[in-house]
């Protein structure tokens, strides 16, 4: 590996992180600096274009809806002008469940494909695969009621997230890659890596 390559994985590394960390922060400008125009983010919660991302981010946080990510290095693979970056990440996302503040934890790999235009590294598409989640009450000896039927319902790696989004009015959609889902997660897979070789 040459200079040149190990500059533009430190790069493209600094670029993902510094992704999550504007949007926990409620950086906007520079969480949109992170996009390229034509961008998708296809999330949990949302999928759309990184500049509608950006906005319906900022609404959520001015709503006091907080997102935090805990993030784990970056793994990048270069071809050329462009580089899947993977990342580990811990999701957790509070709310209210019958009455009781909840902290929903959710174990994740991020996918980002980012692409080089006019020089400069941004993002291209970020995704998800979900692996498992959990929820705790904030206060102890409060405990969420939750609904059983309801909660069984919904996929096994992101069950507490989805009734959680489901709790603030969102839907979670539930064709995302998960380890509940191989097939699911060998097509994600699959499409990471055609489009980096493309």
């Amino acid at each position: 590996m040459n200079l040149r390559e190990l500059s533009d994985k430190a790069a493209i590394a600094e670029l993902v992180q510094t992704e999550r960390a504007a949007r926990d922060q409620g950086q906007w400008l520079r969480l949109a600096d992170c996009y390229h125009p034509d961008s998708v983010v296809s999330i949990s919660w949302i999928e759309c274009s990184g500049p509608e991302f950006v906005a319906a981010s900022q609404r959520a946080f001015a709503a006091g809806v907080r997102h935090l990510h805990q993030m784990s290095p970056s793994i990048v693979a270069l071809n050329g002008d462009r580089a899947l970056a993977e990342t580990g990440c811990a999701i957790l996302l509070g709310g209210l469940v019958g009455g009781v503040k909840v902290t929903v934890t959710t174990q994740a790999r991020l996918f980002a494909r980012v692409e080089r235009r006019e020089g400069e590294w941004r993002i291209a598409r970020l995704s998800a695969l979900y692996f498992q989640d959990t929820m705790a009450s904030d206060t102890p000896g409060a405990l969420p009621m939750l609904d059983e039927a309801r909660l069984a319902a919904y996929r096994p790696s992101y069950r507490y997230l989805s009734y959680l989004l489901a709790e603030s009015g969102k839907t979670a959609r539930s064709d995302l890659a998960g380890i509940d889902r191989p097939d699911l997660c060998a097509a994600l897979y699959a499409a990471e890596e055609a489009w980096l070789r493309a």
